[in-house]
Parts: C-alpha cells; sequence; structure tokens
C-alpha cells in the first residue's frame, strides 16, 4: 500500500457537496497519450498547462491515471514531442512531470479490478475480432480506474473507449469534450464556494442574534428603551411607512431581477455541459473498497477511519470499522494507515523531473 504523504488539497471548501448539486462530482480518468500531448503543447508554447492543472485548481475534478501511465510516459513523450518542430523534449518534461503529474495521482488496483463485467472485454485484443469488438488491454487499467472511481469521464482520443460504451470522445473531440468538463468543473466550484460562504454567513447571524437575546435578557429595560429608540428615529425620519416599504421592495427586486437571470443562464450551461459529458456511472452493487475509494477521491483531503465510516453511513451505506479496515489495508489503491493519525487516502503522486528521478 503507497505511503506517499499526501499532498496539500484545495480549498476545503471546493470539495464539499454544494446543495444544488445532489449527484456526486465527476472525476477525471485520463491515459498516456493525452498528458503527453498536453504537456508537448503547452511546453510548445511557453506557458502553463491549463486543463489538467485547471482541473485540480476546481478541487472538484481531479484527475486520476492507471498504475501503467507512468511508465508509458517516459517511453512515449520523446514520440510526441517530435511532432512539435522545435520543441525541447527537456521543456515537455518540465511541463510534464513538473506541472501536471503532481496533481494527478496514480491509482494502483488489484487483479479483480481488471475483472469487472465492464472493462473485462477490454482485455480482448485478438486481432481476428471484428474492430468494434477488439479491445486494447493497455487502456483496460483507464477503464478499471474510471469504473473503481466513477463516476468519472474518460479524457482521451483513443476510440477503444467510446466502441465499448464509456465515453464519447475520438482523436476530434476529446479536447472540447476534456475543457467542457473543466467548464462544469469550475461552475461546481464556484457554487461550492458559495455554499461555503452563505454557511459562514449564517453561522455568524445566528451567533450575532444569540449574543443580542443573551444581552435582551440580561438587560431587559435598556434593551426595550434602545429598541424604542431606534422604531421611533426610523418612523420621524420616514423609512416606515408604507409608500417607503413598497418602494424599497421595488428596488431590491430590480436589483436582484439581474442577477438571477445571470444564475439561469449559469445553471442552463452547466446542465448543457454536463449533458454533454459522457459519463462512466457506478455499476452493479459496490465493493467496500469501491465506497471507500468513490469518497476519498471526493474528499478535502485525507480522512480518518471513524469519519470515513459515518460519511459512508450518511449515504446510505453500512460498513463496519473491520470491514472498512480490512479493504484499505489490502489494497493498492489506498494510502495511508486505517489508524494512522494522518487517515486514508487515494492514489499516489509522483511529482517529480526525471532528470532528479534518476540522481535519487
Amino acid at each position: 500500500m503507497s505511503e506517499d504523504p499526501p499532498l496539500v488539497m484545495p480549498h476545503p471548501g471546493r470539495r464539499l457537496q454544494p446543495w444544488p448539486f445532489p449527484m456526486p462530482a465527476l472525476v477525471g480518468v485520463t491515459d498516456t497519450n493525452a498528458l503527453a500531448a498536453r504537456a508537448c503543447n503547452a511546453a510548445s508554447h511557453g506557458h502553463r498547462e491549463d486543463l489538467f492543472c485547471g482541473l485540480a485548481r476546481t478541487g472538484r475534478s481531479n484527475t486520476y491515471v492507471s498504475a501503467h501511465v507512468p511508465g508509458e510516459l517516459g517511453e512515449h513523450l520523446a514520440d510526441v514531442a517530435a511532432k512539435y518542430p522545435g520543441l525541447v523534449l527537456a521543456d515537455a518534461q518540465q511541463v510534464l512531470w513538473g506541472q501536471i503529474m503532481p496533481g494527478v495521482p496514480v491509482v494502483d488496483l488489484a487483479v479483480g479490478d481488471y475483472l469487472h463485467p465492464r472493462v473485462r472485454p477490454l482485455l480482448r485484443a485478438d486481432p481476428e475480432l471484428p474492430r468494434r469488438l477488439r479491445g486494447d488491454a493497455d487502456d483496460a487499467g483507464t477503464a478499471a480506474v474510471a469504473e473503481f472511481l466513477a463516476p468519472a469521464v474518460i479524457i482521451s482520443a483513443d476510440s477503444v473507449f467510446s466502441r465499448f460504451g464509456m465515453s464519447n470522445t475520438v482523436a476530434t473531440t476529446w479536447l472540447p469534450t476534456a475543457y467542457t468538463l473543466l467548464r462544469a468543473a469550475g461552475f461546481e466550484a464556484t457554487l461550492a464556494d458559495a455554499a461555503v460562504t452563505l454557511e459562514l454567513g449564517t453561522r455568524l447571524l445566528v451567533a450575532v442574534t444569540g449574543a443580542a437575546f443573551r444581552v435582551a435578557r440580561s438587560y431587559p429595560l435598556p434593551t426595550i428603551g434602545v429598541v424604542a429608540a431606534a422604531g421611533y428615529a426610523a418612523w420621524r425620519a420616514g423609512y416606515l411607512t408604507r409608500q417607503r416599504l413598497r418602494t424599497t421592495g421595488r428596488e431590491l427586486a430590480e436589483a436582484a431581477r439581474p442577477w438571477l437571470a445571470r444564475a439561469d443562464a449559469a445553471f442552463g450551461s452547466y446542465q448543457q455541459a454536463r449533458e454533454a459529458l459522457k459519463i462512466v456511472e457506478p455499476y452493479g452493487l459496490p465493493t467496500v473498497e469501491q465506497l471507500a475509494a468513490r469518497h476519498l477521491t471526493r474528499a478535502p483531503g485525507p480522512v480518518l477511519l471513524p469519519n470515513l465510516i459515518s460519511a459512508l453511513s450518511c449515504e446510505g451505506y453500512s460498513v463496519t470499522a473491520a470491514e472498512l479496515e480490512e479493504a484499505v489495508c489490502h489494497h493498492p489503491a489506498f494510502g495511508g494507515r486505517a489508524a494512522s493519525p494522518l487517515g486514508i487516502w487515494i492514489g499516489r503522486r509522483i511529482g517529480y523531473l526525471p532528470t532528479l528521478r534518476a540522481g535519487r
């Protein structure tokens, strides 16, 4: 089991499930070619990579890769970089290992995860099979991670995923689809931040109101005097007349109308973006490992075992401490220890440069 220390995650509020979204946050699962292409594109233009790094910054849609991807990246990055005239391989490596991969956890799976009914067909790579039925063993890991962490969106140009109904992207459409996911995640992140701000404001209002009531109970006569004086002053100033109250109400409604229109348009755009994504939805009865992984993937950071049990219970799943400890201690996808004060997390980080790796 991975013992890599957890990295600092984005703003915790962005991982909270905002009240308008009863569905879980989507996560991305990508492959070697997509990562290499984005690294080379950013390096060739001399700017920071904005797709996978942008998804990580939203805190609503992290991207994950299968365990075979880091090894393939070392082999195929040079081939992809050769297609960009004038691109220095070291620059592409810097973007890939220095910018992208620190925010893309690697998920190690058990053998049984590759035998899931939805993943198993991709292992059939017999060249004599018709192309629509022919899988690719190298892509089975990506499909298995998407199934393990579902609901997920596969970010890939490989048509094998569309042939088996796990994606709707090919070479010409995968990038627009990935940016659609980024827009949806950004909208959810904004709303989640607003939900956290509203919660903090509500707590502050409750605290202030509670303090005011305590003062009123302790000093009833002075409080009545202050309230009466304030009411009289407002009446004398004309703030409590019926006409003034009606005018104020109309002004507030007029001021709120543009904001409501913007919110309606934003919700409509979000709905269109979400519907445009082909999502790998949960399939069948989830295992304890899947339940834990799907929650940890969307948590603000490492989670203590008792808190994980409580969270799964709130989601409607009854899992004992013994079952959960057995699951996370014997499955390679999880980091940390069940009894550790650091908690449990999903995946491992490999954010290092190849040159640094060779010197270790």
